[in-house]
């Protein structure tokens, strides 16, 4: 009997990230919009409960929604010469106080949407002997199955690994972003969508 591949969960690793630049910002870090990541990861919401108390009623406290704290993520990439866009992202945050007087706050503006899709795998698109797209197409990268839009995002903390001659690993630089809120979309279509909100 043959199984559909539309039961299969979506997998982790086929990711593309976008940071969408522009302005002062974007001529600061060429090139940040396009850069690959190895790993994202803390992508959360907590919704603050608030107590009330009310006399005559002694055993509990109503509770209410509060206000959502949305956490940082944090992206992960290798360190390549030549690539500083993380690094320059993160320098343009004091560069809006020595802006020119004539300068409007478009130039200052250190924020920024991002943009993530995650792709089918080519094993769950298609078939298990000829993977790819429906029709058979091996490479085709897929389609963007999940996605979600970060807004309002801006660094929280930059870092680089530590330095260790007896190790053998790459040096990872991290960026933890903090933002205001995301948008989730579960489907392909929806995920079409993102780039316009």
């Amino acid at each position: 009997m043959a199984r559909s591949a539309a039961t299969d969960p979506i997998r982790n690793f086929k990711f593309q990230v976008t940071i969408n630049t522009s302005g002062a910002l974007g001529a600061a870090t060429t090139g940040l919009g396009s850069i690959g990541f190895a790993a994202m990861s803390g992508l959360s919401v907590n919704n603050e409960m608030v107590g009330y108390r009310e006399g005559g009623m002694n055993t509990h406290p109503h509770k209410f929604i509060g206000q959502s704290d949305f956490a940082p993520v944090t992206f992960s990439r290798g360190v390549f010469s030549g690539q500083d866009q993380l690094y320059k992202w993160q320098q343009f945050l004091h560069s809006w106080n020595q802006a020119s007087s004539g300068s409007t706050s478009a130039d200052n503006d250190y924020r920024c949407d991002i943009l993530v899709k995650v792709f089918d795998h080519p094993v769950s698109s298609g078939s298990y002997s000829t993977p790819g797209d429906v029709n058979g197409n091996v490479g085709n990268v897929g389609d963007a199955r999940f996605g979600f839009k970060l807004f309002n995002c801006f660094p929280g903390t930059y870092s680089l690994n530590d330095l260790n001659a007896g190790d053998s690993g790459i040096m990872v630089q991290q960026m933890t972003l903090n933002h205001e809120g995301f948008v989730i979309a579960w489907n392909k279509e929806d995920v079409d969508k993102l780039s316009s909100i």
